[in-house]
């Protein structure tokens, strides 16, 4: 399901770092209906995008005194927009990981309020017929070096600053920055503090919890198929993850499992007890659950069938083995 956005204006700069200067456009997008439909694919597959990090600025950072700056004076996006494509061309030029691109500036409204987007289209490799007539009549591919990313394809680096809140919503990418991989978007140019994606946030409590189970109880199925169903469930409930929550009801009457448990989501970045999370990473939450057997069985098991214990039930066995009993079929289909 699309969110209703409505584009205001939007500038094109040009960041090809195998060139000693970025080519800063001094006019607005010509939106055709071609580009604008182009532009809101791009906004509307980035909102949606489960690996966005909801984060603030911090204390004295330079990017925020140029949003000041648009916010002041709404109607100079060519000028904002060409000075804060300078900062990025600077920083790429010197760190050559960094991929080329063209910086997408887009002003835009949401839900109400308005946004600015930032949108880094890096360049892929792509090929094209060309015609060759310097010599009789020769049909030749060639490699096209900046070619823009299609309508359907996600981009790996994008911000979303609401105007209004001063909240910024980030996809980033680390690359190598001083012989070390690095994010550089957040940590560099906009100075804001550090996050975690709702998809981070996700795998790191299902592996955090599944390791545990492994380390504490073995294979007990009961409480992996517990994960799931305590995830779905409050998610469903408050549109959270629930550290706490997942924890009494995952290692349920063992207190050192549920400490353990917490300290080591705060040994890998999360501290938050409560993670808001959004649409976007429904698919993840509802998936289904797969098993692979030791004879090569695989079982794929719906997250809302895993506690009905009238649909399917898993048992451990005295000798170490597991059954698994699927109940109650109505109709069973050969794919």
């Amino acid at each position: 399901m699309n969110i209703e956005i409505t584009i205001n204006k939007s500038i094109l700069h040009v960041l090809d770092t195998n060139a000693s200067i970025p080519v800063l456009s001094d006019t607005l997008l010509n939106m055709t209906l071609t580009v604008k439909d182009y532009i809101e694919k791009h906004v509307q597959r980035s909102i949606k995008d489960p690996e966005i990090k909801r984060t603030v600025f911090r204390t004295g950072s330079k990017f925020k005194e140029r949003l000041q700056d648009y916010k002041s004076n709404p109607h100079e996006l060519v000028r904002v927009s060409a000075e804060i494509a300078q900062m990025f061309f600077d920083y790429m030029i010197e760190n050559i990981e960094i991929p080329s691109a063209d910086l997408v500036f887009v002003d835009f409204e949401m839900e109400h309020e308005t946004y600015l987007g930032i949108f880094k289209f890096n360049y892929k490799h792509g090929y094209i017929h060309y015609v060759n007539t310097d010599n009789g009549l020769t049909n030749d591919i060639l490699v096209q070096p900046c070619v823009l990313p299609n309508e359907s394809q996600k981009l790996d680096e994008f911000v979303l600053i609401n105007l209004a809140t001063d909240e910024i919503l980030l996809k980033e990418k680390k690359y190598l920055i001083s012989n070390e991989k690095d994010f550089y978007i957040s940590t560099q140019l906009l100075h804001c503090e550090p996050a975690i994606s709702e998809k981070e946030a996700f795998d790191i409590v299902e592996k955090t919890a599944k390791d545990m189970i492994g380390k504490e109880y073995g294979r007990d199925y009961e409480k992996l198929n517990a994960i799931k169903t305590v995830l779905a469930d409050d998610y469903e409930a408050e549109r959270e993850i629930d550290i706490e929550n997942i924890a009494k009801v995952v290692f349920d009457g063992d207190e050192s499992v549920q400490e353990k448990f917490k300290e080591t989501l705060e040994q890998k970045g999360l501290y938050d007890k409560k993670v808001q999370v959004s649409p976007n990473i429904e698919k993840k939450i509802f998936g289904k659950q797969k098993f692979i057997t030791d004879t090569g069985i695989e079982i794929s098991i719906p997250t809302e069938q895993l506690k009905r214990n009238d649909i399917v039930e898993f048992k451990n066995n005295p000798d170490g083995t597991i059954s698994v009993e699927i109940k109650n079929i109505g109709l069973l289909n050969h794919k």
